[in-house]
């Protein structure tokens, strides 16, 4: 089945889920006892890389009450069995967070987060939101961070020009969220010869997105 060619320029909610889920590594405390496991990857494959331990594809042991590193996906996996809680990023506290806040707030630059923070923070929260202290609060920062970065897009737009576009720091949602409309209107100001066209987004433009948010301003669509 064909791809419509406006949904090509971005990847869906679950493809960013997805890479998100298959690259980042969290700890758990496991409440069973098993040995290490090998994990298959296909060569080329994503697949999570634990940097405090260079074994790759080796994962354990778990020895409650002890922790394990796993790749999120299998962290989320198993805490839907109810076969281990998931420890929460260090970055996903209320005291990182408020500085960050501060920092998209008083910088012009971002702030310094993962770069798939939000698709991170979402799944952790979304499975193992009693696994994280003060999670409502963490949640409320989290948006307020992302409206923060939003605006710093739009101003990031609106000086494009043919040469390209400099936001240090950005993440990947914000990333696929742009790339339909940079891709467009780099293409345009490529066509004009080269000339400074400002690009057509005010400060009240909303950035489009494929991303739908509930009631309390919380992403859920995409898993």
């Amino acid at each position: 089945m064909a791809v419509p060619g406006q949904k090509k320029e971005s990847l869906t909610p679950s493809e960013l889920h997805f890479i998100a889920t298959s690259e980042y590594v969290v700890e758990i405390v496991p409440n069973f006892s098993m040995g290490q496991i090998r994990l298959l990857s296909v060569s080329g494959c994503l697949c999570a890389v634990d940097h405090a331990n260079p074994a790759k594809g080796i994962w354990g042991p778990f020895t409650p009450p002890g922790k394990a590193r796993v790749p999120l996906w299998l962290a989320l996996d198993l805490k839907r069995r109810k076969r281990c809680s998931i420890v929460a990023p260090e970055w996903m506290s209320v005291d990182h967070l408020q500085e960050r806040l501060k920092d998209e707030t008083t910088h012009g630059e971002y702030a310094d987060l993962p770069f798939r923070y939000l698709e991170i923070s979402k799944a952790i929260i979304g499975v193992a939101g009693e696994d994280v202290d003060n999670a409502a609060l963490i949640r409320s920062l989290l948006m307020d961070i992302r409206q923060a970065r939003q605006t710093k897009s739009r101003q990031g737009v609106v000086k494009m020009n043919d040469a390209g576009m400099a936001m240090t720091g950005i993440s990947q949602l914000e990333i696929n969220e742009l790339r339909p409309f940079f891709v467009q209107s780099f293409g345009v100001m490529r066509r004009l010869g080269g000339a400074h066209v400002a690009a057509p987004m005010s400060q009240s433009t909303q950035i489009p997105s494929q991303f739908t948010l509930d009631e309390d301003g919380w992403d859920v669509s995409g898993v």
